[in-house]
């Protein structure tokens, strides 16, 4: 077989790349939070919000490529971290990922639960309010109780998946590309039937102003505010980075299926929010599942409403499935390296999979996505991501000065400098977001910090961490 530095087998080409980079990034981003972000925030303008996340995410890809290419290993961002700051720096990017993955779980099965629930109604089979809805709203920043009791339809698809996970079965390459097809063909159907039934009144003002002066509540602040917190709906790019040691070409081909995949998946998502906001007035897309909600207000297009529910239905459960196995296997290495109790990288005897890790992970995330609003549980994702994006880049800066022999297949052009600036962009992203949410990323980095003190400062020997390097 063909190698490069680390050993891979040199098979995929740059189309190979950009097709894991659209099947993995486009989700309940757009299917989902494109009506929360335009109802809070942003308005018609939530198409700007859309295309300067994905730009941003352009800087933090060439950071993921480097370091994916020098450091083909599991782990991603806490890998990476590892090698570059050490053991504590790591523990809490890692656990900065836990929030990403958890929080995102929840994302899709809240907005899964939500298209879910219009295909019953569609079929005849309505479910009550008090069990499909989440019990918690956060109305001025503050719990209240909604009258229902449980989003039963998201803790019931996480516990199936979980149990998917557990057992170890894998999705065939078939049924993930035929996911990826409804996904990216039912958004396409959307955008040129949409087209047709676009109001212009519903664009004016494009961007609305904010109406009592608040920071962040429309105007120019709220689409900054929006773009950081739809930014987790382009999580999943870093798929593309993972396969820099597989690549024929890495060097070239590499930067050609990061530009192409975001590329792509910028122009579905900002056609997608133009055509959304055109149909129905932002102010009513502040539900789970807007685009149904914007097909359901005209007549001529309800025939659409069913297939619409339908697709999503079959296609985000693709994503819950790949968030489950991740989380899991950030515990999985993480006890490996004596962050974390032993049990979590315990094999189940008869499936070979890290099950008490991956039960533990999908109970939280059915805990959260059973009880919270779409809204809260996206912002608290997008926080995680973007702490965990801005060290990568910094990683990058660190290990060119640190470790510079390392054979690099591709490299950041315009390093320090286009490292700096995704820095600069992860942080200037998270200041846009809402003073809450960084008050509640707090309170969970603290807990962070609780638990390596009380068990991953004394959990292993000090050599322990280096050995996949070695």
């Amino acid at each position: 077989q063909e190698e490069g530095g680390q050993g891979f087998k040199k098979v995929l080409t740059a189309l190979d790349l950009t097709m894991i980079g659209v099947g993995s990034i486009v989700g309940s981003g757009i299917f989902v939070m494109s009506g929360q972000a335009a109802a809070l925030y942003a308005g018609p303008a939530v198409v700007i919000s859309f295309a300067v996340s994905g730009m941003a995410c352009v800087v933090y890809a060439m950071s993921f490529a480097e370091l994916a290419a020098a450091y083909p290993t599991a782990g991603s961002a806490y890998s990476y971290t590892k090698v570059a700051f050490g053991r504590f720096a790591s523990w809490m990017v890692g656990w900065a990922l836990v929030s990403e993955y958890m929080f995102g779980i929840s994302v899709i099965t809240v907005g899964w639960s939500g298209y879910f629930c219009t295909l019953m109604r569609h079929v005849g089979l309505p479910l009550p309010r008090e069990i499909s809805t989440p019990p918690l709203l956060f109305n001025s920043h503050l719990p209240e109780w909604s009258g229902s009791y449980i989003n039963l339809p998201a803790v019931l698809l996480i516990m199936a998946v979980t149990c998917v996970v557990v057992i170890g079965t894998r999705e065939s390459a078939s049924s993930v590309t035929a996911m990826v097809l409804i996904k990216v063909t039912v958004i396409i159907i959307f955008v040129i039937f949409g087209i047709g039934q676009i109001d212009t009144d519903n664009w004016d003002p494009f961007v609305p102003e904010p109406e009592d002066g608040t920071f962040g509540e429309f105007g120019w602040s709220g689409v900054l505010r929006a773009s950081s917190v739809i930014f987790f709906a382009y999580v999943g790019f870093d798929a593309v980075t993972t396969g820099a040691g597989e690549c024929i070409h890495p060097q070239r081909d590499l930067p050609i299926a990061i530009f192409s995949s975001l590329g792509i998946v910028t122009f579905l998502y900002c056609a997608t929010s133009l055509v959304l906001t055109g149909m129905l007035n932002y102010k009513y897309l502040m539900v789970p599942d807007p685009l149904s909600a914007a097909v359901d207000a005209h007549e001529s297009l309800r025939w659409l409403s069913p297939i619409l529910a339908c697709a999503v239905v079959i296609g985000l459960p693709s994503g819950v499935l790949c968030g489950v196995y991740s989380m899991s296997r950030i515990f999985y290495i993480m006890a490996e390296d004596h962050l974390l109790p032993s049990q979590f990288r315990e094999l189940h005897p008869t499936f070979r999979t890290p099950f008490l890790g991956t039960i533990m992970c999908g109970c939280c995330a059915a805990l959260l996505a059973g009880t919270l609003p779409v809204n809260v549980i996206g912002e608290l994702c997008s926080m995680g991501t973007l702490l965990a994006f801005g060290t990568v880049s910094y990683a990058v800066i660190r290990l060119r000065g640190t470790e510079p022999d390392v054979p690099r297949p591709f490299k950041v052009p315009f390093c320090p400098y286009l490292p700096a600036a995704g820095v600069l962009l992860a942080l200037g992203q998270t200041l846009f977001l809402p003073l809450v949410t960084w008050v509640r990323m707090l309170i969970w980095m603290l807990a962070g910090f609780a638990i390596y003190l009380g068990y991953g400062s004394k959990g292993g020997k000090g050599d322990d961490y280096e050995r996949i390097w070695k």
